[in-house]
């Protein structure tokens, strides 16, 4: 998205927001907004393709909710933990930021979508659920990515200390001073 905030996952708005690199109120319009745009994606394909492939619906397997809670906020605890230790703001900067992020994506997608869908983004999770109008095991995801943001900016806080000033600016569309 060039030089405006390109993240497109409630998890990250939360860790962006709860390090104080946004506001509140700029957190919550691009939650509401992401949310919007799941929904209105995953409509668009049940449109287009019927209920093929389940939507790519995110489902914890059969007796697994726990477990595949604490895996939710695992993975989403390790994208955020990354994202957050290369981002300025939520700006990613750096030509070697979006193989690092898509690997991570593409390497747990991988390993943990068999066991719970790994979503590691509730607003993913919920696309299909509000297409298909199945919110059975939604939950898991939203509370996964709450615990696993919130503990990652934990980290990332004891490891780089609190966000700059440049990166609360650039969090709300100002740009940035590169002498910080």
């Amino acid at each position: 998205m060039g030089d405006i905030s390109a993240h497109f996952n409630p998890a990250m708005t939360l860790a962006f927001a709860i390090r104080g690199d946004m506001g509140k109120g700029m957190a919550l319009a691009y939650i509401v907004v992401q949310y919007i745009a799941a929904a209105a994606g995953s409509s668009l394909a049940l449109y287009l393709f019927g209920e093929a492939g389940n939507l790519a619906a995110t489902m914890p397997k059969e007796g697994l909710v726990f477990k595949s809670l604490i895996f939710e906020a695992v993975l989403t605890f390790a994208m955020v933990l990354l994202v957050l230790s290369m981002a300025n703001g939520p700006k990613l900067n750096g030509p070697f930021v979006p193989i690092a992020v898509g690997g991570y994506i593409m390497a747990a997608g991988t390993m943990g979508g068999p066991f719970d869908g790994a979503a590691f983004n509730p607003a993913r999770a919920f696309g299909p659920d509000f297409a298909l109008g199945n919110f059975s095991g939604y939950w898991i995801y939203p509370v996964g990515s709450i615990v696993g943001a919130a503990l990652a900016v934990l980290v990332a806080r004891f490891l780089r200390g609190p966000a700059k000033a440049s990166e609360s600016q650039a969090a709300m569309g100002t740009p940035l001073d590169k002498s910080d």
